[in-house]
């Protein structure tokens, strides 16, 4: 019987220690990813819905990227759609080169700096973001994830995520007019950030209504295949 219970409590003592990791310990970790990601894929959307007292509108950017970081390498297709508009443009950044092509155009093509290629918000962005919130995240595990999370408002989490995705609402008190839900998955087997989705709603009686629905996917991480530039863009660009 004694032997039964030592072996119980051995088991005990090391379920606890096999959950005991926190939030401090999971940011770091995810931190740490920064010095290890050198390419990853993301799928994104931003859509917006603008009702007033003179004008309903609704915009939305929906598209993906392929992101090198060593050398630094991009190809990017997204597609903006407005009420009464919709556009898809396809862009590669590679070297000191630069096509891009809007719908059944010709590729432009633009000498560039190499320095100047980048992804926005980037996955370090994301790690930014993560680093700059969590004290005011909560935490959980969920589905094979780490979530940090957020709903209410915070001038501190409004300030730190409206740099990267160029979030400005102006005529509203922000303090009062406005609700914010953050949600950050990471992944469970080697602490890479999987998902970013915030979402805002700024409601004033005067001013209207705005919400802003921000989805940010990342995948694939050191898994890319180099990025060129097709033959095509060579071909027909101007």
């Amino acid at each position: 019987m004694k032997r039964l219970v030592f072996l119980l409590l051995i088991s005990i003592i090391f379920s606890l220690s096999a959950c005991s990791e926190n939030k401090e310990d999971i940011v770091e970790k995810t931190l740490e990813t920064k010095e290890t990601i050198e390419s990853y894929t993301t799928d994104y959307g931003i859509s917006i819905d603008v009702e007033t007292e003179f004008r309903n509108e609704s915009s939305s950017v929906q598209g993906n990227a392929t992101i090198a970081e060593k050398p630094a390498a991009l190809h990017q297709i997204f597609t903006s759609t407005t009420t009464n508009d919709e556009s898809t443009v396809e862009g590669y950044m590679v070297g000191e080169d630069s096509y891009i092509k809007e719908g059944d155009s010709d590729w432009i093509h633009q000498n560039i700096d190499p320095e100047a290629i980048q992804f926005e918000p980037s996955y370090k962005d994301i790690l930014d973001i993560i680093e700059k919130t969590q004290k005011n995240t909560e935490f959980k595990e969920q589905d094979g994830t780490y979530q940090l999370s957020f709903e209410g408002y915070n001038q501190e989490i409004y300030d730190v995520l409206a740099s990267p995705f160029s979030v400005e609402l102006t005529g509203f008190q922000v303090d009062k007019d406005i609700e914010q839900k953050l949600i950050i998955l990471i992944n469970k087997d080697d602490y890479t950030v999987q998902t970013l989705q915030y979402d805002i709603v700024a409601d004033n009686a005067d001013t209207g209504n705005i919400t802003m629905d921000i989805h940010m996917d990342y995948n694939n991480f050191n898994e890319v295949e180099e990025i060129t530039i097709p033959e095509e863009a060579k071909n027909y660009s101007s």
